[in-house]
């Protein structure tokens, strides 16, 4: 009978621009590759295992990985404050605990959410620019809100997409999705236990095209039981998406170290969005 090995749990944060995603990729630079060389540098076998693989461009507000826990009176202070000397500015790692046995980084995730920004007017202030997606065409934020619904419980999410997503169940659960707004701000909330290659941001498309009556309800639905392959509109692009956080329930930890700052962690993140309108297991339609 084998048995985990103990791990270390790292919450991270990234802005991912210029970052093909955060899982190795054979070209291109990624999370992953800099943080599995941030932990060789301070002593620690750099295979690291991520929640989520991630699309290149996308940000995460809170993202979590775990590697192998070698050194266990090693204090987390210190591997905290050694990762974060050696991580690039647009990475910062949050906090480094010891997780209770049998955690994943992946696998032990109850739920993740995902942000989607749209920034709807001329020009976003660059402050704002590199985390937004943005419309110079005027998007409703309340007739989005009007096939919410659509979205909740499992559906079969073939056409929300690539060809890579389809190798793989296409079946998914979304638990809640909702639509947000501090204008000329829009925010796309969508939560769900897993979620394949690009979906979110077919998600976010196809309230866009629906506001835009680019598309109907009856297609929607059409897609999500299946019944088509190809969408009427691409995906939205990387740089409006963020994983906004990763729920691990009452995960029990036997030591951790966090970083202290006075300011918020993330863009948005203390901004005073209004809830437009929001669907969850209530509102969750028949399978047609």
């Amino acid at each position: 009978m084998t048995t985990d090995p103990p791990r270390i749990k790292i919450d991270l944060s990234f802005v991912g621009t210029g970052f093909n995603g955060f899982q190795l990729q054979k070209k291109g630079r990624t999370v992953q590759g800099e943080l599995e060389s941030a932990l060789d540098e301070i002593g620690f076998p750099p295979k690291t295992v991520g929640c989520s693989r991630t699309d290149g461009g996308v940000h995460a507000r809170r993202y979590t990985a775990h590697c192998a826990d070698h050194e266990p009176g090693r204090k987390c202070s210190e591997i905290l404050k050694g990762l974060n000397r050696n991580l690039p500015e647009t990475i910062l790692a949050n906090a480094v605990s010891r997780a209770a046995p049998g955690f994943h980084a992946r696998y032990s995730s109850l739920e993740k959410t995902y942000r989607y920004f749209i920034y709807v007017g001329d020009a976003a202030p660059p402050p704002v620019a590199p985390f937004v997606n943005e419309m110079r065409r005027q998007a409703s934020a309340k007739k989005m809100t009007e096939i919410l619904p659509l979205f909740i419980g499992e559906r079969d999410f073939r056409a929300f997409t690539t060809s890579d997503g389809r190798k793989t169940n296409t079946v998914r659960g979304i638990s809640s999705a909702a639509v947000l707004a501090l204008e000329p701000l829009i925010c796309i909330e969508i939560r769900g236990r897993s979620f394949l290659h690009r979906m979110v941001r077919f998600i976010a498309g196809a309230l866009v095209a629906y506001s835009r009556e680019k598309v109907t309800a009856g297609f929607l639905a059409s897609a999500l039981a299946g019944r088509e392959d190809v969408l009427p509109f691409p995906a939205m692009p990387a740089m409006g998406l963020h994983l906004w956080d990763v729920d691990y329930g009452d995960l029990k930890t036997s030591e951790k170290y966090d970083n202290t700052c006075p300011l918020e962690l993330w863009p948005f993140e203390g901004a005073g969005f209004r809830t437009v309108g929001r669907a969850g297991p209530q509102d969750h339609p028949p399978r047609s």
